[in-house]
C-alpha cells in the first residue's frame, strides 16, 4: 500500500527503493517470481523491487524480468541469454541474484535463451550451483508444430541433461533449480496437464530434486486456493530440512497485484 508518503510493506514503511537492514542469514529463503516482463518505465516497477528488498531473501530467482529489475542492490547476479521473442532492451527470461558472489556456468546451459546457471562457491550451505529456467507454457510458440506436450517433453529433457551434467561436475554441492515451469504440482489440478505433471514429477525424481512448494508444501494452493504455484524451487536430497513455505501478496487473488504471479519462498536450514 502506498499512502503518498511511502509504500508499506508487512507493516514495515519504505520511503524509496533503498536496502532494508537484512537479517542474519539463518535459515536460507530462496525466492521465487515471474513478475510478468516489468519494465523500468511502468509504475509497478518501483513497487515490485521494494517489495522483493522488503522480503529478504538470500537468493532470488526472477522470471520474464528486466536486468534493471534488482531485489537487492547490492546483490551478484547472473542473467539468461537473448530472449526468443520480440523484447524490449534489457528484458530477459531468467536472472538469479545473491547475496554471495556468483559465477557464471554458461557452458552447462542448451537453452540459454530462457535458462541461467550459476556457481556460489561459499555460502551459508557451502557450495551452491543456481538454475534458473521457464520451461514451455500451454500456448508456446515453442510447440506450435510438435504439440504442447511433447515440446514441454523436448524442453524438460534438455534440461534434465543439463542437470546431469551439472552433478557430476559439482558432485558436492547443492543444486537449486527454479523458475517458471508452467506447471502446478498441487494436491488438485490448477494448470498445465496431468502428462506433464507426470513427466516433470518422473524427471526431478530422476535427478534427485525434491519440489519444495508441491503437494502440501505448495503455499498458494494452501493459502489462496484454488490457485496454485506453477513457480517452483527445488533442491537436491539430503543435507537440509524445509522449516517453511510462503507466498505474497498476502490475499486470495492477484487481482489487485503488480504481476500475474504470486511471489513464492522456502526457508531450509
Amino acid at each position: 500500500m502506498d499512502d503518498g508518503e511511502g509504500l508499506i510493506f508487512n507493516g514495515v514503511r519504505f520511503s524509496s527503493v533503498e536496502n532494508p537492514i537484512l537479517p542474519k542469514v539463518l535459515p536460507l529463503k530462496i525466492s521465487n517470481w515471474n513478475v510478468n516482463r516489468v519494465l523500468p518505465k511502468q509504475d509497478r516497477f518501483a513497487r515490485i523491487q521494494i517489495a522483493c528488498r522488503a522480503w529478504g531473501s538470500d537468493i532470488w530467482f526472477l522470471t520474464e524480468t528486466h536486468e534493471e529489475m534488482k531485489p537487492n542492490s547490492d546483490f551478484y547476479s547472473i542473467f539468461s541469454g537473448t530472449p526468443d521473442r520480440s523484447f524490449e532492451e534489457g528484458e530477459r527470461w531468467s536472472s538469479i541474484w545473491s547475496r554471495w558472489p556468483i559465477d557464471p556456468l554458461d557452458e552447462y546451459v542448451t537453452d540459454k535463451s530462457r535458462c541461467v546457471a550459476g556457481r556460489i562457491e561459499n555460502s551459508t550451505f557451502g557450495e551452491l550451483i543456481l538454475y534458473g529456467l521457464v520451461l514451455p507454457w500451454t500456448t508456446d510458440p515453442r510447440g506450435k508444430e510438435i504439440g504442447s506436450f511433447e515440446v514441454y517433453k523436448q524442453n524438460l529433457r534438455s534440461q534434465q541433461s543439463d542437470w546431469y551434467r551439472i552433478r557430476a561436475a559439482f558432485p558436492k554441492a547443492v543444486l537449486i533449480v527454479a523458475g517458471d515451469f508452467n506447471q502446478s504440482l498441487a494436491q488438485k489440478h490448477y494448470y498445465g496437464s496431468h502428462d506433464k505433471r507426470a513427466i516433470l514429477e518422473g524427471v526431478l525424481e530422476e535427478c534427485g530434486l525434491i519440489p519444495l512448494t508441491s503437494e502440501a508444501n505448495d503455499p498458494i494452493y494452501r493459502d489462496s486456493p484454488p490457485n496454485a504455484c506453477i513457480d517452483h524451487i527445488c533442491i537436491s536430497t539430503g543435507g537440509w530440512d524445509l522449516e517453511a513455505t510462503s507466498r505474497w501478496p498476502n490475499a486470495p487473488t492477484l487481482k489487485e497485484a503488480d504481476s500475474d504471479h504470486f511471489l513464492v519462498s522456502v526457508q531450509i536450514s
